[in-house]
């Protein structure tokens, strides 16, 4: 094959087809994800609009790898060569890739918690949970979105992956310019949480992304100024440090004070 006058290797044009159509898939499967999250937080679990994830756009990896995995098992393990039984076949892929999808959160989490000190999400009050980042509940929805996807969305996948792979050079400018914006986003990211771990101030403390977002809401709301949904780390009054402290501050005086409860509990016994 040649592109521009340049002659493509066989094995290299299989290997770029691939790599194109999972990062498609990525991207895809990211912006979902964005959308899901932002209703599921509006209607479900915070009761108001919250922008989801780390990222400054409207991209959540997390997604994306849960997207280009969903495919990337179902379109290259041969699955129907398990056994001779085909719903034998299709409960072990089901499992494989729910287990998959909840590997993949409890590693992403574990990058987060140990290695940034930040916590994205937090499954501390589900019962069963392993260290709030991943737990029975949320597994099981990863397992039935595993199952909607073999059962009804597998062939439309495969279908959509080979249209990328036989579309995979009109692609990869569009899928090379999103990627260089990610890195972009993901550098900028990278700097609002150097600023938040410098306002937390507690290096043991592990911050929540997520209550910093509703914390600076908050207290903006206090001056009746209105923080931007789509950038809730921006403000033209620029009081996230003192947001940040003041949310800390509560935090010891509700610790010494159920602290001092204990205390006191413990002598009366």
């Amino acid at each position: 094959m040649a592109v521009d006058g340049l002659s493509i290797p066989p094995m290299l044009k299989c290997s770029m087809e691939i790599f194109i159509t999972l990062l498609t898939f990525f991207f895809v499967g990211g912006l979902f994800g964005f959308v899901l999250e932002l209703f599921f937080r509006r209607f479900v679990s915070q009761k108001r609009w919250v922008k989801p994830g780390f990222l400054a756009g409207p991209f959540i990896p997390l997604y994306g790898f849960g997207f280009a995995v969903l495919y990337a098992f179902d379109a290259f393990i041969p699955w129907e060569s398990i056994s001779g039984m085909g719903w034998l076949n299709t409960i072990v892929e089901i499992l494989v890739l729910g287990v998959a999808l909840t590997v993949i959160e409890l590693i992403a989490g574990l990058i987060f918690v140990k290695g940034m000190k930040v916590r994205l999400w937090d499954y501390s009050k589900q019962p069963g949970n392993f260290m709030g980042l991943i737990c029975p509940l949320f597994s099981f929805f990863w397992l039935v979105g595993a199952a909607l996807y073999v059962l009804l969305l597998g062939k439309p996948f495969l279908t959509v992956g080979t249209f990328f792979m036989d579309n995979w050079i009109a692609l990869s400018y569009p899928i090379g310019l999103a990627t260089g914006l990610l890195l972009c986003d993901f550098a900028y990211s990278m700097g609002v949480l150097r600023k938040l771990r410098a306002a937390v101030k507690d290096p043991r403390f592990v911050a929540s992304w997520e209550k910093a977002k509703m914390v600076l809401q908050d207290y903006y709301q206090k001056f009746k100024k209105k923080q931007s949904v789509l950038f809730p780390f921006m403000n033209k009054e620029n009081k996230f440090f003192e947001a940040i402290e003041e949310h800390m501050a509560e935090l010891r005086a509700k610790g010494q004070a159920a602290l001092g409860r204990l205390e006191g509990k413990e002598k009366k016994d």
